[in-house]
């Protein structure tokens, strides 16, 4: 379960967010808010607009009206880099890894403001530049280690498993050193086996210190991780409560579930 220690002040709230694509609302009056130091679900049957709200918050695609803020701060305007830049980073459903890369090297990718991107300090700044390196190839390996990828640290990123992608993924997220990390269905294609892995990992860097949104299917995550969840329908908000209300709520046991009342 989340740090039930955390603070009930939102690291990220949103209030009546609104999307519309031609004539179909996918997001209407969306509202939903983060509390520092928690895991969080958001849960809603297939095309509920779980994905389009997880792109408005971290600024992929624009609200037609509504705001998000994140660490007190609005977002709403801002490019999803500087978002990150900020603290806010996300992974996606289908794990985008650059496959001709070894694991490692996905991994610097991620490291933030590093000298050697600029023109000018890779002319000048080379000794500057080969500590940074060291520093960050130090970090990687250490992310690798607290994912189970440390093994595969020189192989190419193309042969990981589905489960393994999502683990690199989550390991590039950390990488960027966030305050929050928002998880498309971190156990969408993955092995079972591997799930109860991911689950520990995820509460372990909570225990940390790390908060998590976290969108899932799989009900058993849910009910593992989250103390509280959010429940979309029809791009509305539906519910909201601790995990337990949730899996007992009349409303979400028709709509998300299946089940009348």
């Amino acid at each position: 379960m989340a740090n039930n220690e955390s603070s009930q002040i939102p690291l990220l709230a949103a209030t009546g967010l609104c999307k519309n694509f031609g004539g179909i609302k996918a997001v209407e009056n969306a509202e939903i808010q983060v509390p520092s130091g928690s895991i969080t679900g958001l849960i809603g049957p297939n095309g509920a607009g779980k994905t389009t709200l997880f792109n408005l918050l971290s600024s992929f695609i624009r609200p037609d009206k509504g705001r998000v803020t994140f660490d007190g701060e609005p977002i709403q305007s801002l490019q999803p880099y500087k978002i990150a830049q900020k603290g806010m980073v996300r992974t996606f459903q289908v794990a985008r890894t650059l496959s001709r890369l070894s694991v490692l090297e996905n991994m610097l990718l991620a490291g933030q403001k590093q000298t050697g991107e600029k023109f000018w300090q890779v002319q000048f700044q080379q000794p500057k530049i080969a500590k940074e390196q060291k520093e960050f190839q130090e970090r990687a390996l250490f992310l690798l280690e607290s994912v189970g990828l440390a093994h595969k640290a020189y192989d190419y990123a193309g042969g990981l498993s589905g489960g393994q992608r999502k683990l690199l993924e989550m390991g590039r997220a950390l990488m960027t050193e966030p305050k929050l990390i928002l998880l498309d269905e971190p156990a969408a294609g993955v092995n079972p086996r591997l799930i109860d892995e991911i689950c520990d990992r995820i509460t372990g860097w909570n225990n940390s210190g790390m908060t998590f949104l976290i969108i899932e299917h799989n009900m058993d995550v849910i009910m593992s991780l989250c103390d509280r969840v959010w429940v979309l329908a029809e791009g509305q908000n539906l519910a909201d409560g601790t995990a337990q209300e949730i899996q007992n709520h009349p409303k979400v046991l028709e709509a998300y579930l299946g089940k009348s009342a």
